[in-house]
């Protein structure tokens, strides 16, 4: 018999399988996609709480705002446009209207008073915020009362002008500034241009009664009394210099400093000093200037500071102007103003 040739059969190629990743590596990613998710969400929620943050801050700084020009119109828009029209005559002044600064002032107390939602950095600012109202809701009332005996009007009166103008005093020198420090430290700055430096509650020479003279409110050696200056303005070759700001000179721009001066305290203050010191890279170069006087609550002086030599083209110096302090003063924060300026071709 022939051998019957037969075909081998052709063998099978096996597919080759793609091995699994090695259970170390695999660890490894998922340790990794679970960390990523953990930085997603610290990154949002961080965003979140930040945002939050941000929008309690500039909702305290504007309801606090609101406030005070509503506890300003009242004195300025009601109360004294009432004694005014009383003509120095206690009986003339219309006790519906004073009553109704009353309760007002009592509301705006109790609404500042009651605020729940102060942010921590604010708590300071916000105790003389309340001491300030407080002041003013208690005057008031005061003064309401006083209408039933006319005879005591006018005594009630000048106690009541005292009492204004010491929340006057805490507002400008304390809340203001106390403000300002606050919203610096959590890098806010800017939402101070939602506040408004506090007005005085009155013109109280335009009460049309004797409510004694500023000078009378304390001498200026009186150590009881309160003492405070605090810089309001610098310009800068006409352009305004803000804490942290840069002036840019150029052409024929003189660093000339051109600084106005607030004197918040009870009692006027003279001989003021006031510095200007420009660190350049050849030297430190520091004008003296004196304000002779400042009226006290609130009254204001300018007093220009020159003879500066400009630093090298490009350069960008330090400048700090300081003001006082003056005799018995305690808050001194505001006494300081600090920037740059850069000397331009």
């Amino acid at each position: 018999m022939g051998q019957q040739s037969q075909a081998a059969a052709p063998k099978q190629k096996g597919r080759r399988r793609i091995g699994a990743l090695p259970p170390w590596l695999t660890l490894l990613l998922s340790v990794f996609v679970l960390f990523m998710v953990f930085v997603f969400i610290f990154v949002v929620v961080r965003g979140c709480v930040a945002t939050q943050e941000s929008t309690q801050i500039r909702k305290y700084v504007t309801s606090s705002d609101s406030i005070l020009s509503e506890s300003a119109a009242l004195g300025n828009d009601q109360l004294q446009v009432a004694l005014s029209e009383a003509g120095g005559e206690p009986q003339n002044v219309d006790p519906e209207v004073v009553n109704q600064v009353a309760n007002q002032s009592e509301l705006l107390y109790e609404r500042a008073l009651g605020n729940q939602e102060v942010p921590t950095e604010f708590n300071e600012a916000d105790s003389y915020l309340v001491s300030a109202l407080g002041i003013r809701s208690t005057a008031t009332r005061d003064l309401a009362n006083a209408l039933e005996t006319p005879d005591a009007f006018q005594e009630t009166l000048a106690t009541s002008v005292e009492s204004y103008r010491l929340s006057d005093g805490i507002l400008r020198n304390h809340f203001y500034p106390a403000v300002g420090s606050a919203l610096d430290s959590v890098g806010q700055t800017r939402d101070q241009e939602f506040m408004e430096e506090p007005p005085p509650f009155m013109d109280y020479e335009e009460t049309g009664f004797d409510v004694g003279s500023q000078a009378a409110v304390g001498a200026q050696d009186d150590p009881n009394a309160l003492h405070g200056v605090e810089i309001t303005s610098v310009t800068v070759a006409g352009q305004q210099l803000y804490s942290g700001g840069e002036i840019v000179l150029t052409g024929d721009d003189v660093p000339t400093f051109s600084i106005t001066v607030t004197n918040g305290g009870e009692v006027p203050e003279t001989a003021v000093p006031v510095e200007v010191i420009i660190n350049t890279r050849a030297e430190r170069q520091a004008q003296n200037s004196t304000i002779e006087r400042i009226d006290a609550n609130g009254g204001t002086a300018t007093v220009d500071v020159g003879g500066f030599r400009p630093g090298e083209v490009n350069e960008t110096a330090e400048i700090t102007v300081e003001v006082g302090p003056v005799q018995y003063e305690e808050f001194t924060d505001n006494n300081t103003l600090s920037g740059t300026v850069t000397f331009g071709v």
